[in-house]
């Protein structure tokens, strides 16, 4: 997951830039170019979560990043904006594949108790693989221009799925049970849960609710600023620096101090209220997007960076600590996703997980589009912050739902006189 994700944060925020500076694509094209895959994830994540569940998860992480690495290579040949789109769009199905699956594989390794560890822990991979990949990504553009850039990711991502045939162990299947647990020890190939419980009564449990419901919230602010973020940087109508190297570094730091950290928030999550340590993270993380224009536009240019590299300090700082804000966050949420995952099923909630994750992105990237057509750069950081706030407060009213729920089905049944 590292190296797969270094290769998909490569591209990622590269897009929108290639799409509006190189491709004169409108703003509803830069933002398809960088939240388009959401579409297509939107429509094959609960199909992925279903066959995971029935079949393991190994064969759709395989074949996700076979086809988003195929997906990459069709970015070399277009000439025009929009069949960068569809390439895009195909590359959403790829990443339906692997994302939930890769969660739901370490979900299912997960002992009752330590969720937040084994989250914490799988988060380094895929927290860091994604920050140092825009950093590359972003110097390679910089220096060779931006169609060696997606060849690189093309490579990276088929290799991956390569090494992950030959590698990866998988679940080990047994009987349908009313009641799987993850395997005792967390050690070797986790255990195949082969439950299936309908749609309906997988989104009628509380946790479900809250957790999907605040992670599609929080990925409309998410999408809204990531996807104009990196023309905020290079652009003239934004800081201005010309330099893509920046873009990357930004991404980079936010997404490595969130795997330094995630560790050891992970271990917390274990010991601590989990709701409150996803309420508090995310409430850092919107308040620094919202404060973004307010910022001073002091830009430096170090000499190590050779002309490609114009830094913009507070915009680093605040991104540190939206990281650091995330970190708290991340790994709490993810151990209430693999709580519930036990007893829907691991694949279906990790799914819906993502499902959610999609259409939030997907809706905040568009959103963030006709924001920008009406108000400028700026304001998409407005909303971004808005709406990860109110995020917040859904999981917050839903949490504490989800809990009394739990408190009455547990108190013992009154029994006549």
């Amino acid at each position: 997951m590292a190296v797969a994700m270094a290769g998909i944060g490569m591209v990622s925020p590269l897009l929108p830039v290639y799409v509006r500076d190189e491709l004169d694509g409108p703003e509803l094209a830069v933002a398809l170019s960088f939240s388009g895959l959401s579409l297509t994830m939107l429509a094959v994540s609960p199909l992925v979560g279903r066959l995971g569940d029935r079949h393991g998860a190994k064969p759709l992480i395989v074949a996700g990043f076979l086809l988003y690495g195929l997906a990459g290579c069709g970015y070399l040949f277009a000439e025009a904006w929009e069949p960068v789109i569809a390439f895009r769009l195909l590359s959403g199905v790829g990443a339906a594949a692997i994302f939930p699956m890769a969660l739901a594989y370490v979900g299912r390794l997960a002992p009752p108790g330590r969720e937040g560890t084994y989250m914490g822990t799988y988060a380094v991979a895929e927290v860091a693989g994604f920050g140092i990949g825009p950093l590359i990504g972003g110097a390679i553009r910089d220096a060779l221009g931006s169609r060696v850039a997606f060849g690189t990711m093309a490579a990276m991502l088929a290799g991956t799925g390569v090494l992950t045939w030959l590698a990866l162990p998988a679940e080990r299947r047994r009987g349908r049970t009313a009641g799987a647990a993850p395997h005792p020890s967390g050690a070797g190939a986790p255990l195949l849960e082969e439950r299936e419980l309908p749609w309906q009564a997988v989104m009628r449990q509380p946790l479900v609710q809250a957790a999907v419901l605040a992670r599609t919230i929080v990925s409309v602010g998410w999408g809204a600023g990531a996807t104009f973020l990196a023309v905020y940087v290079v652009s003239e109508d934004g800081l201005a620096t010309g330099s893509a190297t920046f873009v990357g570094l930004l991404f980079a730091a936010r997404a490595l101090l969130g795997a330094a950290l995630q560790p050891f928030t992970g271990r917390l999550a274990d010991r601590a209220d989990r709701a409150h340590m996803v309420i508090a993270g995310m409430s850092i993380a919107a308040v620094g997007q919202f404060i973004i224009p307010d910022l001073p536009r002091v830009l430096v240019e170090p000499a190590l960076g050779g002309g490609t590299l114009v830094l913009a300090p507070w915009l680093l700082i605040v991104y540190l600590a939206v990281g650091a804000g995330e970190a708290v966050a991340q790994p709490a949420q993810n151990a209430i996703f693999v709580e519930a995952g036990r007893e829907a099923g691991m694949g279906t909630v990790m799914a819906l997980n993502q499902t959610g994750s999609s259409a939030g992105f997907l809706a905040g990237s568009l959103i963030g589009a006709a924001i920008v057509s009406a108000w400028g750069l700026e304001a998409a950081f407005r909303y971004a912050g808005l709406a990860t706030l109110v995020g917040v407060l859904v999981f917050a009213a839903r949490m504490r739902s989800a809990r009394a729920d739990a408190r009455r089905a547990t108190l013992p049944a009154a029994t006549p006189d």
